[in-house]
């Protein structure tokens, strides 16, 4: 069986790691043509506590690379879902699946735009991963994936595969549930470290950054019940804070987008809570004002 990955940020490079440590054959499509040439000549280095690791894996900046895989890791930010199935949907399979654990909320109905439904499967992930350059990534620590949708034989394959690779993963009947898990702890801590320019765990000891979370939390979980997603708002509150206490010193990726000058996934995260709660005739002034605020930051950058 052949793998593919989509992308060679955090996920796709640890991911990618994962694979070749458990003998899985793999390639990575990545279409930043500059990045692909540099991972070729330096490899993929890995940072794993006080271990590094080098691999030279199989990667072109062309998606004919794919052309022979069984089972796609769609690794793209969420704006990017669409543009990279375009390119690569023609030339796969015709019953390959496409695995997508991304961040937001909207990217399945992307995805179904270009592969059928009964073989994508999608989930939420609680493993982390950072880039600290084109070529090297620092591993999070380990985490789980619940994995569903497609038929059940499909996903049973990309759970296979996944606890292969070293890696915890679970089927889920309603993987819908985990994606607006991540949703509202995404919501929750995000967008107000983007915006105050703080660490993840500085929203815990600032009483106003706390009290915005709460009321960012308490919205979401409002939008999620009138899409007949139930979620308890104290339990979420309290896992999200959980999320800032153990990832206390990290800087988000929406910062972090934000000082490099690139796009955030505020549309995919906010943006779409939002959308969901437009069409319930739910107000949720808290996520429309960090959405504004973000958008206008992203506009200044440009």
């Amino acid at each position: 069986m052949k793998t593919g990955i989509i992308g060679a940020g955090a996920l796709g490079s640890l991911f990618a790691h994962y694979f070749h440590e458990n003998l899985i054959d793999f390639a990575i499509y990545e279409k930043n043509h500059k990045i692909a040439e540099e991972i070729l000549d330096k490899g993929l280095i890995l940072t794993k506590g006080e271990t590094t690791r080098i691999i030279k894996p199989s990667i072109s900046s062309s998606p004919e690379v794919l052309a022979d895989a069984d089972i796609v890791f769609l690794f793209v930010k969420s704006y990017s879902t669409a543009e990279a199935l375009e390119n690569v949907s023609v030339h796969l399979k015709s019953n390959s699946i496409v695995v997508s654990l991304q961040n937001g909320l909207g990217n399945i109905e992307e995805i179904k735009n270009f592969i059928p439904a009964d073989r994508i499967v999608y989930g939420s992930t609680t493993i982390g991963a950072a880039k600290s350059s084109p070529v090297e990534v620092i591993s999070g620590g380990t985490g789980v994936i619940n994995i569903g949708g497609a038929n059940s034989g499909n996903v049973q394959k990309v759970h296979h595969l996944l606890n292969s690779a070293g890696m915890n993963s679970y089927t889920v009947e309603d993987p819908d549930y985990y994606l607006w898990h991540k949703a509202v702890i995404n919501a929750g801590i995000n967008p107000i470290a983007a915006i105050l320019g703080i660490k993840n765990g500085e929203i815990l000891t600032n009483s106003c950054a706390s009290k915005l979370q709460e009321n960012i939390v308490m919205e979401v979980v409002k939008s999620a019940a009138a899409e007949n997603i139930n979620m308890n708002y104290e339990e979420m509150l309290k896992t999200t804070r959980d999320v800032c206490e153990k990832t206390s010193l990290n800087r988000c990726s929406m910062l972090q987008d934000l000082e490099n000058r690139r796009e955030t996934e505020i549309e995919s995260i906010n943006g779409k809570i939002m959308e969901y709660a437009d069409k319930n005739g739910i107000e949720l002034p808290y996520n429309r004002s960090l959405y504004l605020l973000i958008k206008s930051m992203e506009t200044i950058n440009r």
